[in-house]
């Protein structure tokens, strides 16, 4: 009976629950407490989602992003008014927001329907707002159940005056908003690092700002971190740039190529955050409000969208929408999106799902939300046991004394027990090609790329796209696919390949040879 890959994760989370309690029954001495609480906090965490912090500069569209991501407006989006908390978003059936203080206090639940008041700047609220380390927002949102998203303040070597005004209306400073950011993004298995729309001087320091904190920059490579270039809708202009997602590619491309940002980031995408947002919030009165504007000749709307904010309040521009409505259309889904969904109402897209589906793909958000899934969701256990065993490591740091030789033997052979998991367990091999492919260290061709991206699971875990065949494909044709390959593979070991090539074809050999004998012991597929 075939095996799917769900169970096989389930089996690599039974085997490392299992060594985090055979190194907690090791460090069981009271003088290795402080290590037991680890193991115990690493096994529960283990079991938990994998955890994506979103890090970017202060308003460069984090949020409006994670709520895209979402499909529902959660988390409050603006510039100068909110509080720059940190917002950690899971998945819970009940609804629920728990506020963790800097005092470290008992937390409190508070209600969903509190969560404009905790996080947006308020006299009312300031004693409170200013006493809040961070929250937690509990939801039964589905996409909630493959990561926890950690929507982290600003990374940021400087602010703007409306930005320094809210940090000393909470008696907050740059470096304070900064750390803030660095240390829940460290907490994080996985990045992503927004760039906001802007010059590039400013991205290229963007990227300086995460090149110098160690703690976050360490923890970041192709394998853990993907890239968004936000607010892209800006860049649009009916005259000269009618395609705001095309010249945002360019850009994504060349701060990857030129901007050294490949040597982090698995890719760079582009999208239009604001008309992503409004892909999944718009309601029935703004569907109406675009309908009417879809009657209107295209060219004279766009003329009157390309006076920006004039839009909302020209009260006297005969458009078939009041300006009051107008303005909530705009700040909703700016002058592109208006154009762009009145352009997609004109060629058929009239109701409110269609329309939802076609602005989600048009913002680039529906390949952005895929790249989550396909990337770090197939790996997520691997990710996450590549950051668990490092946290490992650093557990000799909990203890501020020196310890008994005894004790001090416990916990090296504590620590082995889970740090060994990264000999024993083949596909951190495979993760480790993975890296040298990413940095350009391994000269194969295109077909040779491919092939060592698809077995190792970048276009799904079944052994059928890892074969590259159809899901319908054979037990007998998975087999013979992989007897093939596996003997390409064997042939190019014995061809003289030196150093990191040799080496990703010695592993691609037990990679073929591990699904082999999947294939046919266990009829996996």
């Amino acid at each position: 009976m075939p095996v799917p890959s769900a169970e096989r994760g389930a089996e690599l989370r039974a085997r490392v629950a299992a060594v985090l309690d055979r190194a907690s029954g090791r460090a069981s001495a009271d003088a290795l407490a402080p290590a037991m609480r680890a193991f115990a906090e690493y096994r529960e965490r283990f079991s938990a989602p994998m955890r994506v912090a979103i890090v970017g500069r202060v308003s460069s569209g984090k949020s409006t992003l994670a709520n895209a991501l979402l499909g529902c407006r959660i988390v409050a989006t603006g510039v100068e008014e909110l509080t720059y908390n940190v917002n950690w978003l899971r998945h819970a059936a009940v609804p629920d927001v728990t506020v963790h203080f800097k005092d470290y206090r008992t937390p409190e639940h508070r209600s969903l329907d509190e969560l404009e008041a905790l996080t947006v700047r308020s006299d009312q609220f300031r004693e409170l707002l200013s006493e809040i380390d961070y929250l937690v927002i509990s939801d039964p949102n589905p996409y909630l159940k493959a990561f926890d998203l950690i929507d982290t303040p600003g990374l940021d070597s400087h602010f703007s005056e409306d930005s320094a005004n809210t940090m000393r209306f909470l008696g907050l400073d740059e470096a304070k908003v900064r750390a803030v950011t660095v240390e829940h993004a460290a907490k994080a298995d996985a990045l992503v690092l927004v760039f906001a729309r802007g010059a590039a001087s400013g991205e290229a320091e963007l990227l300086r700002d995460f090149q110098r904190n160690d703690s976050v920059s360490s923890a970041a490579s192709p394998l853990t971190a993907v890239g968004v270039l936000t607010k892209v809708e800006q860049y649009w202009d009916p005259d000269q740039q009618p395609d705001p997602m095309r010249t945002g590619q360019r850009l994504a491309e060349r701060l990857m190529e030129e901007g050294g940002a490949s040597r982090y980031l698995y890719h760079l995408y582009p999208v239009a955050s604001l008309v992503g947002e409004a892909a999944v919030t718009f309601d029935a009165e703004d569907l109406a409000d675009l309908t009417a504007l879809a009657a209107v000749d295209p060219a004279e709307l766009e003329d009157s969208l390309g006076f920006g904010p004039g839009f909302a309040n020209d009260e006297q521009s005969g458009l078939p929408v009041p300006a009051a409505r107008r303005r909530v259309l705009f700040d909703r889904f700016s002058a592109y999106g208006i154009a762009l969904a009145c352009s997609l109402v004109r060629d058929g897209a009239a109701d409110e799902r269609t329309l939802r589906t076609e602005l989600a793909a048009r913002s680039g958000m529906t390949d952005f939300r895929r790249s989550l899934v396909d990337h770090f969701g197939r790996r997520a256990d691997l990710i996450k046991l590549q950051h668990l065993t490092g946290q490992v490591r650093d557990i000799p740091e909990l203890f501020a004394d020196p310890l008994q030789p005894g004790d001090r033997a416990c916990l090296d052979a504590a620590i082995a027990e889970v740090t060994q998991l990264e000999y024993k367990e083949h596909a951190f091999r495979e993760l480790a090609v993975l890296r040298s492919f990413y940095k350009k260290e391994l000269p194969v061709s295109d077909a040779e790329a491919e092939e060592l991206a698809r077995v190792f699971g970048e276009s799904g875990t079944s052994a059928a796209a890892r074969l590259g065949l159809p899901e319908t494909a054979t037990s007998a044709e998975l087999r013979d696919r992989a007897y093939q390959r596996h003997a390409y593979w064997s042939a190019r070991t014995v061809e003289g390949l030196a150093g990191p090539l040799h080496h990703a074809g010695m592993v691609l050999r037990r990679s073929y040879e591990n699904l082999i004998d999947a294939i046919e012991t266990q009829g996996v597929q």
